[in-house]
């Protein structure tokens, strides 16, 4: 069987990692976008600056294609138990993507025996990862950061068009106030204070979910990311995703990258059935 930790050893020089999550937070660099086939676009993103070319170089980039007809059963990984704190937070929308960040302590997630501290949560749409070539509307990011070495651990959310989500339903108006900022993204970003966030609904225990070693989808594409990406689709209602994805001025998705004989691992909870119907296109 292939080994797990062999799998997501990611061996990143402490540099790197510290670059790549400051870029991860929206701090500065060269300027880049998603439109596909611009000078600046996702193709090129390599080409942008030497601090940029494991987007182009890398080996183990993020987002992929999930086939669940080759993923990997691994019934010995951890449930991402997590418990994470009502805490206030800022929206911010940097002109390519919608950042929640947060001013205190969330929580934590242990994954591998590793704690990861929780740091933000962003979105893009539509998916980023596709399951079976399906893309979704929406993805939502929840980003750990390992104080033991700088590495990342990422879960992802996938939504479908459906109900509203309580955890939306909270920050309506400060989604709403960000849509209405209409700043200048080449000089400034658009920040929305958004309160006291609870956090309960997305702490909820986790059922199955795939497991790979992959990079940020933004640059510098740094491969220091575990991915988790669960394998229950939540719903959200159109005006939520409308809200919260009209202030930017074009969608921020990146393309899924090859796998490179990388192994996706899938985690299902003991005694519960498998079934992937749900990702059927």
């Amino acid at each position: 069987m292939v080994s797990l930790r062999a799998a997501i050893v990611l061996v990143v020089a402490a540099s790197s990692v510290a670059v790549a999550f400051s870029h991860a937070e929206g701090n500065e660099g060269p300027d880049f976008t998603y439109i596909q086939g611009a000078m600046d676009g996702p193709s090129n993103w390599g080409k942008l600056s030497p601090e940029y070319r494991m987007c182009g170089e890398g080996r183990s980039q993020s987002p992929i294609d999930i086939n669940t007809k080759t993923v990997v059963p691994r019934s010995d990984l951890d449930t991402l138990d997590r418990n994470y704190n009502a805490v206030n937070a800022t929206i911010v929308n940097n002109g390519k993507d919608i950042t929640m960040k947060f001013h205190g302590e969330v929580g934590q997630v242990i994954i591998a025996g590793k704690p990861y501290r929780f740091q933000a949560i962003h979105w893009h749409a539509p998916s980023e990862h596709t399951i079976n070539g399906r893309r979704f509307p929406l993805e939502l990011h929840l980003v750990h950061k390992s104080d033991a070495d700088g590495g990342l651990a990422v879960i992802s959310v996938l939504y479908k068009l459906g109900a509203p989500d309580s955890f939306y339903l909270q920050f309506k108006d400060h989604l709403a106030e960000l849509g209405a900022d209409e700043c200048d993204f080449s000089k400034e970003e658009a920040h929305v204070a958004a309160g006291l966030v609870q956090m309960r609904s997305l702490q909820k225990r986790t059922g199955s979910y795939f497991r790979y070693g992959g990079s940020l989808t933004t640059p510098p594409c740094g491969e220091n990311v575990v991915w988790s990406v669960l394998g229950k689709v939540r719903e959200i209602s159109q005006e939520q995703l409308h809200l919260l994805m009209s202030p930017l001025p074009t969608k921020d998705a990146r393309p899924a990258q090859p796998l490179n004989g990388r192994a996706v691992f899938y985690y299902n909870p003991p005694g519960s059935a498998v079934s992937f119907q749900e990702f059927a296109k």
